[in-house]
């Protein structure tokens, strides 16, 4: 519609199509915006949508139980640790040139033969 109000047709008559339908023809009347109240429910529907798969992917992980690593498994993974810590040891000490026993023995005053 121009801003004149001139829609191209005589003002007596009436067109011939639903006044759903011509209210999609119309310009404009089509597009929704973002303060339009059906696009705020949409928007409303697909959150709460969301929140819902949220929890309900929440909840289906509590029905199982939590799978705990058996004891060798455990024991396993202590000893990689303390291994791996004990290479890190002696990479340091050979790096600076220094002996376990000298840095033990200077620490807690205790000889070592």
């Amino acid at each position: 519609m121009f801003a004149g109000g001139y829609t191209g047709r005589p003002l007596g008559l009436k067109p011939n199509v639903h006044a759903e339908n011509l209210q999609i023809l119309q310009p404009g009347v089509g597009v929704r915006k973002s303060s339009d109240t059906g696009s705020r429910m949409l928007s409303m529907s697909y959150s709460e949508s969301i929140r819902s798969g949220i929890s309900r992917y929440h909840s289906d992980q509590g029905l199982s139980p939590p799978r705990h690593p058996d004891q060798a498994q455990l024991q396993r993974l202590r000893e990689q640790r303390a291994a791996a810590q004990v290479r890190n040891m002696e990479d340091f000490l050979r790096m600076n040139c220094l002996v376990l026993e000298e840095c033990v023995s200077y620490q807690t005053g205790m000889k070592y033969r």
